[in-house]
């Protein structure tokens, strides 16, 4: 699948916070009393300490969604095409084609992920709230002893990130498009508290640079680069409407064809 390439692609998106984001750290503040119970995730780039979203966590709301966008995707918890009892004997070809959708694109324990996510930084300026929460006793209605806990969170920033394809089909790249487009529509959401309202963002930038290896597959608004023909799309929309015959059903699917006219 991945011997020989036939085409790649680079998303560059920004995405905007319209709620609070909370991404937990998972690091214990133990030694720092000033701290609080919940930190975001933080990394050090350019000398800096500064809030990210990690490309494991930014996949995991793609694929998520996206399970949900392509027919047949398996079940992780009890049917996931990885657990196949044969799965182990057969060739990469053989278990490409015994698994979903999903896992064919995001990959699984079996199979390569065509799809790889950047960590996203901030770009400008943001803000780091903290805020005090309580549990509330079902029955009573009142606090509960003992549960009373702070976080700190992000807003008002904007985090870049990329998101790179190899070996693609135009499905692929359909797909990517709905979940940004779900994002923008509010039903795909980040980090931990959103059923409190955390975590809604939108797509303030976008980007795509599309490139084939196979020029006799170029249409006029291609650039010969020598050895491959590349093109860039700058808008969300614009991609959308390119793609607008593509539907994520199961006789598009199942094409296998990666010489298929580029988009």
């Amino acid at each position: 699948m991945f011997k020989k390439i036939y085409n790649e692609a680079i998303i560059t998106y920004t995405l905007k916070t319209k709620s609070p984001l909370f991404i937990r750290s998972g690091k214990e503040e133990g030694l720092d009393p000033t701290k609080e119970d919940n930190t975001f995730i933080t990394v050090h780039k350019d000398g800096q300490v500064i809030p990210f979203m990690p490309g494991t966590s930014i996949k995991g709301v793609f694929r998520s969604r996206a399970e949900k966008l392509l027919p047949k995707s398996c079940n992780l918890f009890s049917g996931a095409c990885s657990n196949q009892s044969d799965m182990k004997n057969k060739n990469g070809t053989e278990r490409y084609k015994l698994s979903c959708p999903a896992c064919k694109m995001f990959g699984s324990t079996a199979l390569k992920s065509r799809v790889l996510f950047s960590d996203a930084y901030p770009v400008g300026k943001y803000f780091i709230g903290s805020r005090t929460s309580v549990a509330i006793e079902r029955i009573s209605g009142a606090a509960k002893q003992g549960a009373l806990f702070n976080m700190e969170y992000v807003e008002d920033a904007e985090f870049k990130g990329e998101i790179r394809l190899q070996n693609f089909f135009k499905w692929h790249i359909k797909t990517l498009v709905e979940v940004f487009k779900d994002i923008n529509n509010g039903f795909v959401t980040f980090g931990g508290l959103t059923s409190k309202g955390f975590g809604r963002m939108e797509v303030k930038e976008f980007s795509i640079k599309l490139r084939y290896y196979n020029k006799g597959l170029s249409n006029n608004n291609y650039a010969d680069k020598g050895f491959y023909i590349e093109r860039e799309i700058n808008s969300l929309d614009e991609l959308d409407g390119l793609l607008r015959n593509i539907q994520l059903n199961d006789n598009e699917l199942r094409k296998g064809d990666l010489n298929e006219q580029a988009i």
